[in-house]
């Protein structure tokens, strides 16, 4: 029998607003900056950006309490916010170089190995059944409507465009599935070992936490706090982490530094940067989250750290 209620609640106007938050503890000084905040991010969402200053933090269950710990402003909550902002804008630019870079491998490699096949990705041999059925009633009808898909398909009878044509509108997630439905572990292996990663079962590990990364900065999501579907894998990339990681953004960016570090140490160092320098204006307002972001993310500022000059 469920145990399901109307839900209460109404939606309340910016006074109303900044009243709840001052009652939980919070301290608001300038109304109208306040009204500013909450108009551009919005009452529920800056909501999860209050987790972390909250005393019963980590409890989100119906322990939970909305009081917050003493001294809390509503500045230091907006700049959590603006921090776990930055972190997605610098990730998805590097997400997206790890995104292509993947791609390109998977092509060449398996395309080359298979070069009298050039539809190898719907062949019955080489990937499994469920993959090509997936692809052929979902994944492609949304790739031919793309414009060089389309020239193709008016020039050539084939049902399907060549694997260096169609697997370019394949998004990350596609991807993943096209690698884990490949029917030999070599073809596997072969791919993992591009990326000094021994372990195809690790490497495809490592392939479902950057998409759920990469989906997390792309609608938005907190991701400083996110927690991972899956357990990061011991690999090449975590070849020690601990328990309370795995299934963290801190695990997930250690894998996305590893990966990155294998296309391009200089992108690597570039990305590191733009995180320590996230990370210390972070501090810089509000010190108290220090801990709190250390373990969330890894992210340990270097010994006398400054801005770069």
């Amino acid at each position: 029998m469920s145990n399901s209620i109307p839900y209460p609640k109404r939606a309340t106007d910016y006074n109303t607003q900044i009243n709840l938050l001052r009652s939980r503890g919070i301290t608001i000084k300038d109304e109208e900056k306040a009204k500013e905040c909450l108009s551009d991010i919005g009452y529920y969402r800056l909501g999860f950006y209050s987790y972390p200053f909250e005393k019963t933090y980590p409890k989100l269950n119906h322990k939970r309490l909305h009081d917050v710990k003493p001294g809390t402003s509503i500045e230091d909550i907006v700049a959590f916010y603006y921090y776990d902002f930055d972190l997605r804008n610098i990730l998805n630019r590097y997400l997206s170089r790890i995104e292509v870079d993947i791609r390109t491998t998977i092509i060449y490699e398996l395309s080359n190995k298979y070069s009298d096949n050039p539809f190898w990705y719907v062949d019955p041999k080489i990937v499994g059944n469920k993959f090509i059925t997936r692809f052929t009633a979902e994944y492609y009808p949304r790739i031919r409507e793309n414009d060089p898909i389309k020239r193709h398909h008016r020039k050539y009878s084939d049902p399907y465009a060549p694997a260096w044509k169609t697997m370019e509108y394949m998004t990350l997630g596609n991807l993943e599935h096209l690698y884990f439905s490949l029917l030999s572990n070599k073809d596997r292996s072969m791919i993992s070992r591009k990326f000094n990663e021994p372990s195809y079962k690790a490497f495809r590990n490592y392939l479902s936490v950057i998409c759920q990364v990469r989906n997390a900065c792309a609608h938005g999501n907190v991701i400083t706090l996110m927690t991972l579907h899956d357990n990061v894998e011991r690999g090449a990339a975590c070849p020690f982490i601990r328990p309370d990681d795995q299934n963290t953004f801190c695990g997930a960016l250690k894998v996305i530094s590893f990966l990155l570090k294998n296309i391009s140490v200089k992108r690597a160092n570039d990305m590191w940067n733009e995180l320590y320098h996230a990370t210390l204006e972070l501090y810089m307002k509000v010190p108290s989250l220090h801990d709190l972001v250390e373990s969330k993310t890894g992210i340990t500022l270097p010994p006398d750290y400054s801005y770069p000059r």
